[in-house]
């Protein structure tokens, strides 16, 4: 989290597990460990199982560049590409290649693309080809604020998008708690207060609809207002301070009770009360 790689939004912010760090309390470490530490130029990441044709598929943050890597087997890509990562370093640069597995030369060799020069001395990091994005609408990479891009509200205090606008709205503030919150692609959305990465989806597209947001009493609550009806519904934050909301649960927990359940089945079935 924080280091701007592409993601599949669509799954991955509903489901808590973006990053490997999404979930923790301590998220914040991994991205200070980098900022703190120059020494560390390259990071590869084969978590989301994506190619390497994203104009976000390589990113640098600092001294550190940050770089997908994507997978061999059919069934493991998201995206139907398999590709593979290839690193020619020396003291002083580091090269960063894609072998594409879908095609060979006419030689029979791979099909190798270089995609970046980083030059470990300057930190400048030289990308050799524009990129490929695939398919924009089942593909897109999330907003994530920054600090002066025209979007964020300083003090919200009322409506901050109307029924009309609030499906294009895009947005963020600050609420009293510290939490960070705003509105993209028809979407409620929280994000990390330390990166501004999003962190989940608070109130999806459906279920928001064309209501009206309001964020009231200085960021005290956000409302939703039914244009017609004029119903309210007020947006809660969950037990631990957190608005996004965890569709499905963590897959290790329900692995550990589903373990528990079936160790209980069995002792019942081998000794009777």
């Amino acid at each position: 989290m924080g280091s701007g790689l592409r993601v599949l939004q669509n799954v991955h912010v509903v489901n808590g597990c973006a990053w490997l760090n999404h979930c923790s309390d301590n998220r914040g470490i991994f991205i200070k460990t980098v900022k703190e530490n120059p020494q560390i130029k390259l990071w590869m990441s084969g978590h989301f199982h994506l190619s390497h044709d994203y104009e976000d598929a390589i990113s640098t943050l600092g001294s550190c560049t940050f770089v997908q890597a994507g997978v061999v087997g059919e069934i493991s890509s998201r995206d139907g590409r398999r590709q593979t990562r290839i690193i020619q370093g020396s003291s002083d640069r580091l090269k960063i290649y894609t072998v594409n597995h879908h095609k060979r030369n006419q030689d029979g060799s791979a099909d190798l693309r270089l995609d970046a020069d980083i030059n470990l001395i300057s930190g400048q990091v030289e990308l050799a080809h524009g990129h490929e994005d695939y398919d924009h609408d089942n593909w897109f990479s999330a907003f994530v604020p920054e600090d002066e891009d025209g979007c964020y509200l300083s003090m919200p205090d009322g409506q901050v998008a109307c029924s009309q606008t609030v499906s294009k709205s895009v947005c963020w503030w600050h609420m009293k708690c510290g939490r960070v919150l705003g509105l993209h692609e028809g979407m409620l959305v929280e994000y990390d207060a330390e990166t501004l990465s999003p962190l989940g989806v608070v109130v999806n597209s459906k279920l928001l609809g064309n209501r009206e947001v309001l964020v009231v009493e200085e960021g005290t609550a956000v409302v939703l207002v039914d244009n017609e009806t004029k119903d309210i519904e007020v947006v809660h934050p969950n037990d631990d301070g957190s608005y996004w909301r965890k569709f499905q649960r963590n897959k290790k927990v329900r692995q550990e009770e589903k373990l528990r359940e079936a160790i209980a089945k069995k002792w019942m079935e081998s000794n009777s009360l």
